[in-house]
């Protein structure tokens, strides 16, 4: 069942992915429209980014050639404050728990 969104958070999340691609369906494969990232950060975020609040935008989106992508699965180190020497493997493991690559989970209209 799809979740109901506020109108005012409609249009937040709206505005920050105004130059992102359209989002896709319901587990339609994901193609950086930063829906998601943008109404909430995930659990993931709110743990361990210092200072990430429970309502989006999420602080790890990043926006690079014309998408947006998870920066806590790019380069977690940056925003957990580590080296990024483990960056690939502490990142294979947040998109690991995030499901990334399983298709668009977010069920909104």
């Amino acid at each position: 069942m799809a979740r109901e969104m506020p109108d005012a958070m409609w249009r937040r999340v709206e505005a920050i992915t105004a130059k992102a691609p359209p989002k896709p369906e319901f587990g339609s494969p994901c193609n950086g429209c930063g829906f998601c990232c943008a109404a909430e950060p995930c659990g993931i975020a709110r743990r361990f980014i210092p200072g990430c609040g429970e309502e989006g935008p999420c602080p790890a989106m990043e926006f690079e050639g014309g998408r947006f992508w998870c920066g806590m699965v790019r380069r977690p180190g940056h925003y957990l404050g580590l080296p990024a020497c483990g960056d690939e493997e502490m990142g294979a493991m947040i998109g690991e728990s995030l499901g990334t690559g399983k298709g668009c989970c977010a069920d909104v209209g």
